[in-house]
């Protein structure tokens, strides 16, 4: 398959590669692996290569989740702190294309802890309010030819509201678009839940319509240590194979870390319990900096997962020379961009890295990836 490159002659190039078809084996998607991208470049501004989640050994990755889209009131769609389209992202729109022809299905997350996406202002709004954000929603997620969509509300939103987004969804992207949502686990049953409506009953009406639930065992809103969690959600009434296991990646990402052998167990217990593909799988927040290695080989987390979750499976992947070569440029002109970064006050500068000399040549090895 031949990957259209992303870059900066134009962004054409990306609305027409969404009409590429996506290729790769046909993956059993239980139970499933998934991974959050949120980090985009390293404190120097230089892109966080995906890619050794399909190139590295034993890693079985059944989606990756780019995170964070926000719908600005009174603005336009941004991802992170930078609209999409902005030249410090081409190695990731590459990148994910890249994911896509290894079989890996990509999303795009809307929301999370920054309020406003789903407000009575935008999507949980009047009709003329729904289809104006909507409808900025609807061209970035043609644009980047994402597999699906998570929606992680994190404010209030009315059970109506939710209800009308997903079934759009569904509607304007047919059958194998992949819906999920992101609740916390608590919200599961019946308890602490940060989204305003229920999921249980969104469950009851639209099933059908959604995929996978990511739920968040961390943060004070559920463990993994052991199974009394994830059992008591099964008690309230949900189907194991829709529950995602979420849990953060390192200590520095949230509250609630669990250890790999309590974690390893607790997996353990429940297959024992439900079967060893009646759970959903697991999530990871996020990528750039998972354990046990951290950000020189964030991989590795994926890799001790596949050996828990699917030590048989494997991902296929064909890199040709000039798609490495493609992908080189693309990080290039991602690193010699204007990037916005956020800083650990929360705070945003932008930086620009040199254009010119060693310190802007890719920190990855694309031709190393070549392999047809």
């Amino acid at each position: 398959m031949k990957i259209a490159l992303l870059h900066a002659t134009c962004l054409l190039v990306v609305t027409l590669a969404a009409a590429l078809p996506v290729s790769g084996p046909h993956q059993n998607d239980l139970p499933r692996l998934v991974i959050y991208y949120q980090t985009t470049h390293d404190p120097l501004g230089r892109p966080i290569s995906m890619l050794p989640l399909v190139t590295e050994m034993g890693i079985s990755l059944t989606h990756l989740i780019v995170s964070s889209f926000h719908i600005n009131r009174g603005g336009v769609i941004h991802l992170n702190d930078s609209p999409p389209q902005k030249p410090m992202f081409y190695t990731l729109w590459n990148e994910t294309q890249v994911l896509q022809s290894a079989g890996v299905k990509v999303l795009g997350m809307l929301g999370g802890a920054a309020a406003g996406s789903f407000s009575t202002h935008t999507l949980d709004g009047d009709g003329a309010s729904f289809e104006f954000y909507y409808g900025q929603l609807y061209g970035v997620l043609k644009a980047y030819q994402l597999d699906g969509l998570d929606i992680d509300v994190e404010q209030g939103m009315t059970q109506a509201g939710i209800s009308r987004f997903v079934r759009r969804l569904r509607r304007d992207f047919g059958p194998d678009f992949v819906i999920t949502l992101s609740p916390v686990a608590t919200a599961l049953r019946g308890g602490s839940n940060l989204s305003g409506f229920s999921y249980l009953t969104l469950e009851k009406q639209l099933g059908r319509e959604i995929a996978f639930y990511n739920a968040q065992f961390y943060n004070g809103f559920g463990s993994m240590n052991k199974t009394d969690e994830f059992d008591r959600i099964i008690k309230f009434g949900w189907n194991p194979q829709k529950i995602v296991v979420g849990q953060v990646t390192a200590p520095v990402n949230g509250y609630g870390h669990v250890p790999f052998k309590n974690f390893n167990a607790t997996i353990a217990a429940l297959r024992r319990k439900y079967g060893h593909e009646s759970i959903g799988g697991v999530m990871g927040w996020e990528y750039f900096n998972s354990g046990p290695v951290g950000v020189a080989a964030p991989w590795r987390w994926a890799q001790i997962m596949t050996a828990i979750l699917r030590p048989r499976s494997r991902v296929d992947l064909r890199i040709t020379t000039h798609k490495a070569k493609g992908l080189a440029q693309a990080w290039m002109e991602s690193a010699s961009s204007e990037v916005t970064l956020r800083t650990s006050s929360g705070g945003l500068v932008s930086a620009m890295v040199s254009n010119h000399g060693d310190e802007n040549l890719p920190t990855v090895d694309y031709m190393a990836m070549v392999n047809a």
